[in-house]
């Protein structure tokens, strides 16, 4: 099972942190620390199969949609700088950029770096690490038809699809009356407590507007990475090399239990398999000679090793460290399978996106590390994903 704990942060770094952990679709179990320590004590925050995410109020971003983005991140990077520059009270260089793309757009936030840094930064020092941070705008699911709206006693979060907002009441019923008016046609989901928004007939409650409604929102929207993850660029999150230890729990007793019958077949059981040792040595012997009669009389693994890292052919070894290299920068894009086109002296990927822009700007970056790549028939639709294969040459 996939744990998620979701920690709901203030404006302020003494507010109180409400939390909620999120599994198998559902929130599993709520709470609120007084204090970071109080909340770092708890025993969850040491296990490593865990996913730690934060929401900030989406007060401290700033917020845009970009149609028809560049496919080359640097460049999408640059455009969003240019779009966001003279909304914002600081510089730009003093502000965070983050992006996430879509088939048809790309969303992008803008928040002060001293907010991600001293957020992180409390986190680490009591030895919780982020691997997820998001905005509670970002979890409501709106769009252009369906808007969402969270509305808690003082302050309003709205989710319109290309629009976005949080605010305090006083402020939000502004601009919430622009974008109804601007959106005729939309229908308006709304979390809320009490009587907010029942005298409208367009407004249509889903829930009441708690920790415990968002929490929800939040874990289906990271879950389902719908949410941005602003831990991008200089502020990425570690990558956790997690081994799932408990589905091999069972499989180890049984192992332990049979190991003293296994040792009493050893003795029994070293000459047979010397001879088969001996018998595979021979074998390799000859199909290493049959296949390089030039280099009959070398040490056959250091040969193999050698062809491998070679650098006239194809190198496995190069191109598989050119791919991780590559991969770390596009994390929406997986290699499901590789294999290796001997006539041609090319590799063929099987790849898997969420996008094929993504795809497309997965083979940009081969081709800055002297990878040649080309798609062999086109990519298509599988469910929520784009997949296909393309050929690569060093």
């Amino acid at each position: 099972m996939s744990e998620t704990v979701i920690i709901r942060l203030g404006r302020d770094a003494d507010d109180p942190l409400p939390w909620a952990t999120y599994a198998d679709g559902a929130i599993t179990d709520t709470g609120r620390a007084a204090s970071l320590s109080a909340l770092s004590a708890m025993r969850i925050f040491a296990r490593d199969d865990v996913t730690v995410a934060a929401i900030l109020p989406g007060e401290v971003a700033a917020y845009r949609v970009l149609p028809a983005p560049p496919r080359q991140q640097s460049k999408l990077v640059s455009a969003a700088q240019l779009l966001l520059e003279d909304e914002l009270a600081a510089p730009i260089e003093d502000h965070h950029v983050a992006v996430q793309r879509d088939e048809a757009s790309a969303q992008i936030f803008a928040i002060d770096r001293s907010i991600i840094a001293g957020h992180i930064d409390r986190l680490r020092e009591k030895g919780v690490t982020l691997n997820y941070l998001t905005v509670d705008f970002a979890c409501l699911g709106g769009s252009e038809e369906r808007a969402i709206l969270f509305a808690e006693p003082n302050r309003l979060v709205a989710d319109f699809g290309s629009h976005a907002f949080a605010a305090e009441l006083d402020i939000a019923k502004f601009a919430l009356a622009d974008r109804l008016a601007a959106l005729p046609e939309a229908t308006v989901g709304v979390y809320a407590g009490g009587g907010s928004f029942s005298d409208h007939s367009r407004y249509e409650r889903l829930g009441d507007g708690n920790d415990e409604a968002l929490f929800r929102l939040a874990g289906e929207a990271i879950a389902e990475r719908r949410a941005i993850n602003l831990l991008q660029g200089s502020f990425r999150a570690p990558r956790k090399n997690v081994i799932d230890v408990a589905r091999w729990r069972r499989p180890a007793m049984l192992a332990a239990s049979l190991a003293a019958v296994w040792m009493a077949g050893v003795i029994a059981d070293g000459y047979r398999a010397s001879r088969i040792a001996a018998h595979y040595e021979s074998e390799a012997a000859r199909i290493h000679r049959d296949s390089f009669p030039g280099a009959a009389n070398v040490d056959i693994r250091a040969h193999a090793r050698g062809v491998l890292g070679a650098g006239g052919d194809a190198s496995f070894l190069l191109i598989a460290d050119t791919l991780g290299k590559a991969l770390v920068q596009h994390e929406n894009v997986a290699i499901d399978r590789i294999r290796f086109d001997r006539t041609r002296n090319m590799f063929v990927f099987s790849v898997r996106s969420t996008s094929d822009g993504e795809i497309s700007m997965f083979q940009e970056t081969l081709a800055s590390m002297g990878a040649t790549s080309a798609e062999t028939g086109g990519y298509r639709r599988s469910g929520a994903y784009w997949v296909g294969e393309m050929t690569v040459t060093i």
